[in-house]
């Protein structure tokens, strides 16, 4: 038995990994940037799409995610309702103009729980009472959100270190709670995340200065598609967990993900700038790319009258999603990192 046990921790210790992955502990590759197209006769541009994809990883212990972690993005000139395929029945939400919407996929992750589960095994057999539950692993995405003016773009795209500092929110508002995002609580050992718990298919996060909401805003599904568990071919959506606290002039949020073996994983965030007059009934349905193969969604049909002004559309891509683009990837380039919850 003590030889088998010792077998199994060597093992143990070659597979564990750390339970924090930052963005710049691999490097990633950018997809050619490719235009979302109505189907013929109409072959209509409306919109644009492209992923990061993570090729080569240097942290040790996580050599597993090497091209298995994904993040899509796309942003459209029209209001569009997007369908996730593989979903029964099938999960509808509306992506708006202007609006960028990203996939976070993760395929085949490496659990530490299951690097434990032999020795598990063999300890029960020898008669130990011990039961790890799987409903304890999760996986949580770490994203920082702070508010940049756009004529401080320059600045958060030279210093993405220091871009809280530019922020020009001071509150965030989650449903009817103005928060305080000013004071930085993580220095704080006792304070603790509150749980965002709203029943809602999408949570939306909105910035805010001390009396006034701000145009800007953060949203998120609050449910993740799960393919290939827990056996090869199930596919469905699972609930998302979020909490979030203060962190000195933005909000450090994290989403969470429950267990999901060695099958994949895919939940849309987005953000975007809440405009006058952009049209909020869809212009056309989608089908939402899926896998890590697949980047660009596919139109399906058109929903209904054509949507703004094509220089309205301009306006927005250009001002919003744009600078969205360059602030929030910077931002994740640096410091988002994929964290696993609970899995030591």
């Amino acid at each position: 038995m003590g030889v088998i046990m010792h077998q199994i921790m060597a093992e143990m210790e070659n597979k564990w990994h750390g339970p924090f992955l930052p963005f710049n502990a691999g490097r990633w590759t950018l997809s050619d940037i490719a235009n979302i197209t109505t189907p013929p006769p109409e072959s209509r541009i409306i919109g644009v799409s492209f992923a990061f994809k993570l090729v080569d990883v240097w942290l040790p212990g996580f050599e597993f995610a090497k091209d298995n972690i994904m993040i899509r993005v796309r942003f459209y000139n029209e209001t569009t309702e997007e369908t996730v395929p593989g979903t029964n029945p099938p999960f509808k939400y509306m992506v708006y103009a202007g609006e960028m919407k990203m996939d976070l996929v993760v395929n085949k992750w490496v659990w530490n729980i299951d690097t434990i589960k032999q020795l598990v095994l063999q300890l029960q057999q020898a008669g130990f009472n011990i039961r790890i539950p799987e409903a304890q692993s999760r996986l949580a995405l770490w994203v920082n959100l702070a508010s940049i003016n756009i004529t401080k773009l320059a600045l958060a795209e030279d210093e993405p270190e220091e871009i809280e500092e530019h922020s020009t929110a001071t509150h965030m508002e989650v449903e009817d709670m103005h928060e305080d995002i000013r004071p930085n609580m993580t220095l704080i050992p006792t304070a603790q995340e509150k749980p965002i718990e709203i029943s809602r298919p999408i949570i939306k996060l909105k910035f805010a200065n001390e009396t006034t909401p701000l145009d800007g805003f953060f949203r998120f599904v609050s449910s993740a598609k799960v393919k290939d568990f827990p056996k090869p071919g199930d596919a469905g959506m699972v609930p998302v967990k979020a909490a979030y606290i203060a962190a000195g002039a933005h909000m450090r949020l994290f989403m969470s993900y429950q267990y999901f073996g060695n099958g994949s994983l895919e939940h849309d965030p987005s953000i975007g700038v809440d405009v006058p007059g952009i049209e909020t009934t869809p212009q056309y349905t989608v089908k939402a790319p899926s896998g890590m193969n697949e980047i660009a969604p596919t139109v399906i049909s058109k929903y209904v009258l054509p949507l703004f002004t094509p220089e309205l559309a301009a306006v927005l891509v250009g001002a919003v999603s744009v600078a969205a683009i360059i602030v929030y990837v910077a931002k994740w380039k640096r410091k988002t990192p994929i964290n696993v919850v609970g899995a030591s």
